[in-house]
């Protein structure tokens, strides 16, 4: 996947929609590389997370950080194939989902070219 067909959120988050309010989501190339090798990852399923809470954790070798989440929304699938290959996340981080999300309202996410002055 393109990073330009994709939305971000300020926590360097990615989004890719999959109908009306379903996404997948996974991390940038930009956490990826902070993160540094990825050595684990939970999400929290079926539990309604509020907008600013996590819904997440992501853990490398050298921090362990939160999926923050940037709305209102519910975890409605992890992607199991990622927990058996979390080496994907740092070499593929477009490419590698973590989760399904649904929205439980609306959201304005980042552009590409937004995320990129985000981040500089």
């Amino acid at each position: 996947m393109k990073p330009e067909e994709l939305l971000f959120s300020n926590d360097h988050l990615w989004f890719k929609p999959l109908n009306q309010n379903i996404y997948q989501v996974g991390v940038t190339d930009y956490a990826q590389d902070l993160l540094g090798d990825i050595v684990f990852i939970e999400t929290y399923m079926d539990k309604l997370i509020e907008k600013g809470k996590a819904f997440g954790i992501i853990e490398s070798v050298k921090t362990a950080s939160d999926l923050v989440s940037p709305v209102n929304l519910k975890v409605t699938q992890t992607n199991l194939d990622i927990l058996d290959q979390l080496t994907d996340v740092n070499d593929k981080p477009y490419d590698s989902w973590i989760c399904e999300i649904m929205l439980e309202e609306e959201f304005k996410f980042l552009s590409f070219n937004d995320y990129k002055n985000l981040i500089g």
